[in-house]
């Protein structure tokens, strides 16, 4: 019975009763208690990490965590892994963080898979470096193989020597070369998939993970005056690049075009004119014709928000009271925001200890070990 109560309080508490007594340290150790608890955790009740830079004190990335309850709550910092120090945020799921590290080798990044409230990380092993490279990671757990991946796709100059007979002479060209790595947590190397990745209209990491695939938007053509973006997957299971049927509407200002995951569904919201912000919901995954336009608002309307703010938002999450989590960037300051499409009313929400300027991920907290992530079911 206790153990049932204790599986329906915040994260929050739990972590606060587990360091304050040793019977509540015992308690939380129970591995009974992380199944009960992750029954509980719901997408439509996400909690927040929230992440800013230090500069100039630092070029560590600082983490700050809010509970749920419609994210009104106060904002409570992160310790990072111990020895470490963040150079960013690759993503969120199930309760764990994929991170980028300050301090690993100069040509390619060190990653971490973190826990912050177990407080046990899993290091991924340096993937092989490449001349003059570039990385773009997404991290995601596909629910039928129980498996957590890193994708990396990396891109990277190659030496090619070419020699012409008939001049008796060597010319060295460098090429541009592209590859595409997977890490499964709990092996020991990355593998080589031979995928040829798509075009990435951002150096971003993968924006939205659903049905076990993780999204990017993608240049998927050339039109007349600009170029043509859609949304690309990358299957976690059986590691294919696929390029998911876009919203039947009007081509999204690339700039603004943004992916999310709302109730479960993928969702694409941008900017269609100066006062149009839509966000559109694949109602059924990968079905074109489920594509449902959710809402549309001008993006400049919240009244809350001081006059100067013209930037456009980018969708969080749903809250569970029906609402929309929208993220304001107007640096050097930031805010959150929800909006009740029901009333068309905006709000900005006000949290103890919220940083000037953050970005946001949602997250669902669990109290599996970063250690013991093989084949679990959520």
């Amino acid at each position: 019975m206790l153990l049932e109560i204790l599986s329906r309080l915040p994260i929050a508490s739990l972590t606060h009763f587990k360091i304050t007594s040793h019977a509540g340290y015992d308690l939380i150790a129970d591995p009974r208690l992380p199944p009960m608890f992750c029954n509980w955790v719901s997408d439509s009740d996400p909690c927040l990490i929230l992440f800013k830079y230090n500069f100039p004190v630092s070029p560590s990335l600082q983490l700050y965590f809010v509970d749920s309850e419609d994210c009104s709550g106060r904002v409570r910092k992160i310790d990072p892994p111990q020895h470490s120090e963040v150079e960013n945020l690759v993503g969120s799921c199930n309760g764990l963080l994929c991170l980028s590290l300050i301090g690993g080798s100069s040509a390619s990044h060190s990653l971490l898979i973190y826990n912050p409230f177990v407080g046990d990380a899993v290091r991924v092993p340096p993937a092989n470096p490449f001349l003059n490279q570039f990385e773009v990671f997404g991290f995601g757990f596909h629910p039928r193989t129980g498996e957590f991946k890193v994708v990396r796709i990396v891109w990277y100059e190659k030496i090619l020597t070419v020699v012409d007979p008939a001049l008796d002479v060597e010319e060295v060209e460098e090429v541009r070369e592209v590859m595409v790595q997977v890490f499964t947590v709990g092996t020991t190397e990355w593998r080589n998939i031979g995928a040829t990745p798509p075009q990435l209209a951002d150096v971003r990491p993968a924006e939205a993970l659903v049905e076990g695939s993780l999204h990017w938007v993608t240049v998927v053509g050339m039109g007349e005056v600009d170029d043509i973006f859609g949304v690309t997957s990358f299957e976690l299971a059986d590691e294919v690049f696929e390029e998911i049927p876009h919203p039947p509407c009007q081509r999204f200002v690339s700039r603004d075009y943004r992916l999310s995951m709302l109730n479960g569904c993928l969702s694409a919201a941008g900017l269609v004119d100066t006062l149009h912000f839509d966000v559109w919901v694949m109602k059924e995954y990968h079905v074109k014709e489920s594509w449902v336009k959710q809402f549309s608002f001008d993006p400049c309307s919240p009244g809350e928000l001081p006059s100067f703010v013209r930037r456009y938002p980018k969708v969080i999450c749903a809250l569970k009271n029906g609402e929309i989590l929208l993220w304001y960037n107007n640096s050097p300051f930031t805010y959150l925001v929800s909006y009740d499409p029901v009333e068309n009313r905006f709000k900005t929400l006000q949290m103890s200890g919220l940083p000037n300027w953050f970005q946001a991920v949602p997250f669902l907290p669990s109290l599996f070990s970063a250690k013991a992530t093989m084949n679990l079911q959520f």
